[in-house]
């Protein structure tokens, strides 16, 4: 739903008789704050599996892991675009380009062109929030004491708003929605929710708390639509799109969570990353189409799967098996996760079968 929420943000607006893309054209941007509430939760979730599991957390197999699932399509979009841009067929700066490369481009003195369109790796802004989110929370779980880590991830979180109140008195959010050190709470506060979930006696509150998250979708969808751009975004990204998450974890039997459940939306949200990386190179349709028809519908849609499925198969899929076997994880997957929620429902419904006999 995050991606296909980004695509129809960057797609021109459709009709369909009743039905129309126009509010995914002006609101779906929110797509992103989506995705950095997922990673948030993942990322946090894996390396406390580790931590169950092996009692430590292995940086070196955590970054080895990352990278082979990050690195690999990423590299192969910025390959083709920049064959690309060696032909003139799209504009494509060196200095943006090393900027994605390196995962600077969210800061424009490091990727700015004067009266260049920047367009095709505009996206990587939010892939360096992310890899930045990466190179913070690991070490923060390994050095800083576990009675510690809620208040230390609630500090960083709390002075990266205050710094965003601050810092929109100076400068336009047009300038600094992109920055790290003013969107890092949309990673923090999902993370803080991880290591609740993980702690029984929290883990039942915050169950009561979000067992009617399908409300908090509604109040997230009206915000979203009614309410003031960076104000809504801080008060989403802090309660509302962590709540929602939490919910589809936590009952996954709703119809809701039922229906997110589906095989194609299952097989896109596994296309989710190269989608959003190749997303960029044929949706620019209300921006300038130097592709012709490959930027227009259908051909739009066709080429953009065509090319994410083959990212996924050929190289996401692979890497990601190789750096499973260099680097085993915790936990091998949602099955797997499934299975051990399971036992743990059993053993907890056997100790208290033992009570009840003693």
């Amino acid at each position: 739903m995050a991606v296909l929420s980004v695509i129809l943000f960057h797609d021109s607006m459709h009709s369909y008789g009743v039905l129309s893309t126009a509010w995914f054209f002006h609101n779906g941007s929110f797509g992103v704050d989506i995705f950095f509430g997922i990673s948030g939760l993942l990322i946090c979730s894996r390396l406390l599996e580790e931590e169950e599991r092996y009692h430590r957390i292995s940086l070196a197999r955590f970054y080895i892991r990352r990278a082979s699932r990050i690195l690999p399509p990423l590299l192969v979009y910025l390959l083709c675009s920049g064959i690309l841009a060696l032909f003139g067929v799209i504009p494509l700066a060196r200095k943006e380009w090393l900027a994605s490369l390196l995962f600077c481009r969210n800061y424009n003195w490091f990727s700015l062109v004067p009266g260049h369109n920047d367009w095709y790796t505009g996206h990587f802004w939010s892939l360096a929030v992310e890899e930045h989110f990466y190179l913070i929370l690991p070490g923060l779980l390994v050095f800083v004491p576990k009675r510690w880590r809620i208040a230390a991830l609630g500090t960083l979180a709390i002075g990266v708003e205050v710094w965003r109140v601050y810092r929109q008195q100076t400068r336009p959010w047009i300038f600094l929605f992109q920055h790290t050190d003013i969107r890092l709470d949309s990673l923090l506060v999902p993370a803080i929710c991880a290591i609740l979930l993980f702690e029984p006696w929290w883990q039942r509150r915050v169950a009561a708390l979000v067992r009617f998250w399908p409300c908090a979708a509604v109040i997230l969808f009206l915000l979203v639509t009614t309410g003031s751009f960076p104000i809504t975004r801080a008060l989403a990204a802090v309660f509302l799109i962590p709540m929602v998450l939490m919910g589809t974890m936590l009952f996954p039997g709703g119809i809701v969570a039922r229906f997110l459940e589906l095989g194609l939306l299952r097989w896109i949200g596994k296309l989710s990353y190269s989608l959003y990386l190749w997303q960029q190179m044929f949706f620019s349709g209300h921006y300038f189409q130097p592709l012709g028809s490959w930027q227009t519908f259908p051909g739009s849609w066709i080429l953009l799967f065509g090319c994410a499925a083959g990212s996924y198969y050929l190289v996401e899929k692979p890497m990601m098996r190789m750096g499973h076997k260099l680097a085993p994880p915790a936990t091998p997957g949602r099955e797997d996760l499934a299975a051990r929620a399971s036992r743990r429902v059993d053993t907890a419904e056997m100790a208290a079968k033992v009570a009840q006999v003693g």
